[in-house]
């Protein structure tokens, strides 16, 4: 095999071919460093300059068929007379210490474009799960660590739980992107922190804000954004309700007596939360009415819930306030415990809730981010490597991140 070859096949440049080695189901291609004819030291600029020993190192290269291969390379030492200092040759076809070429790791980048998993990728090419995992690590810092933000003017804000409710992880996404631009650990006010120093240092002007009705969430907008429209994001406010149709679901099945009715109730939880257009199955539509026909609490609960959207599909800004009140006003007549609640709360906010009427913004985008960051928590993907998680969800929208394994 000559220099030429090497270099066109593998990038290898600056060694000579010595031998092959066949080992195993491996290939181990022998190489040596070549010298300089004239060496000047790195540290001192003197010419004194001898050799100073072999340094022995193997690389794990492109697969030669279906066998994996290896460059073992012999490193070339030198040592300076005059500073003392010593060194060896560069290897320009890898970096730092690590234990491939760069051709191995564009492979492997390429592997995880075409929609394998990373666990797919190790067992093809014969190397451990953390090896894949380093070289999309290091690929996807390398691009996303510092995400530019400086024109970013829409953004929503959520947290997800990432271990069972109990370590929590707060999002940004650029909603005319759909890119995640900032992870922060926690839920409150500090977990926004890193985000705000990073829009007032890159200038970003941040025009509109969607998040759900967090008080920590709210205040942090409202201190650093003042001038932005901060939406609470309706998917929020129809799942406050919908917890509210459950409780009372519940509250409901607990106090009957009656066991036919207790029959009728038991296991209605999907069809009460279901909108009544989404719900096609004759049997289920008359079970549904037999439900509302025979408990009050539920009936009242259920069309309190259907006629929810009617805040968001009026013609101006006064008119969904109106139909806000009134919807309260509703709520509270029913005597029931946690719609009062509710009503209670969607007063106390009704500004960012109608702040919907002056930026239409929905949260599409995020669905689609939320359903994948279901996927890795259901793999566990990432989850031992908190940087590499963080980095992952960064760059969610990237070709190579394979979220599957």
């Amino acid at each position: 095999m000559n220099d030429s070859l090497l270099y066109q096949a593998y990038g290898v440049k600056y060694c000579s071919y010595a031998s092959t080695e066949y080992k195993g189901n491996a290939i181990y291609l022998h190489l040596k460093t070549n010298s300089p004819k004239r060496c000047i030291c790195l540290h001192c600029g003197g010419h004194h300059v001898i050799k100073y020993g072999i340094v022995k190192r193997t690389l794990h290269n492109l697969p030669f068929g279906s066998k994996p291969c290896y460059l073992s390379l012999q490193i070339q030492r030198y040592c300076c007379k005059d500073c003392g200092s010593a060194w060896q040759s560069e290897i320009p076809f890898t970096h730092g210490e690590v234990s491939y070429t760069y051709r191995f790791s564009r492979y492997v980048l390429d592997l995880l474009r075409m929609g394998n998993t990373i666990k797919d990728v190790s067992r093809h090419l014969r190397v451990g799960w953390n090896m894949v995992k380093d070289i999309h690590k290091k690929y996807l810092k390398s691009r996303y660590s510092r995400p530019d933000i400086r024109n970013v003017r829409r953004i929503e804000i959520d947290e997800f739980a990432t271990n069972k409710g109990h370590i929590y992880k707060t999002i940004v996404v650029d909603l005319d992107t759909g890119r995640i631009i900032h992870v922060g650990e926690g839920k409150g006010k500090d977990a926004l922190e890193g985000f705000w120093k990073r829009v007032r240092r890159n200038k970003a002007k941040i025009e509109i804000v969607t998040s759900d009705l967090s008080a920590a969430f709210i205040a942090s907008v409202m201190e650093n954004a003042p001038d932005a429209v901060h939406v609470y994001d309706k998917f929020h406010v129809v799942k406050l309700v919908n917890e509210a149709v459950d409780t009372v679901r519940r509250y409901v099945y607990a106090q009957e007596t009656d066991l036919e009715k207790r029959k009728i109730i038991k296991g209605s939880r999907w069809l009460l939360l279901t909108k009544d257009k989404d719900v096609f199955d004759e049997y289920k539509k008359r079970r549904l009415d037999n439900i509302l026909q025979t408990n009050t609490p539920l009936f009242h609960a259920y069309y309190l819930k259907e006629d929810l959207d009617q805040i968001w599909m009026q013609k101006s800004k006064e008119e969904g306030e109106k139909q806000l009140c009134y919807w309260c006003e509703r709520a509270r007549e029913t005597k029931l415990k946690p719609f009062i609640k509710v009503a209670n709360t969607l007063m106390a906010k009704r500004t960012g809730i109608l702040a919907w009427y002056e930026a239409h913004v929905t949260n599409a985008t995020l669905e689609g981010i939320n359903n994948k960051i279901k996927v890795m928590k259901r793999k566990a993907y990432g989850f031992r490597y908190d940087e590499y998680f963080k980095l992952l969800l960064l760059g969610l929208k990237d070709s190579t991140n394979a979220i599957r394994g």
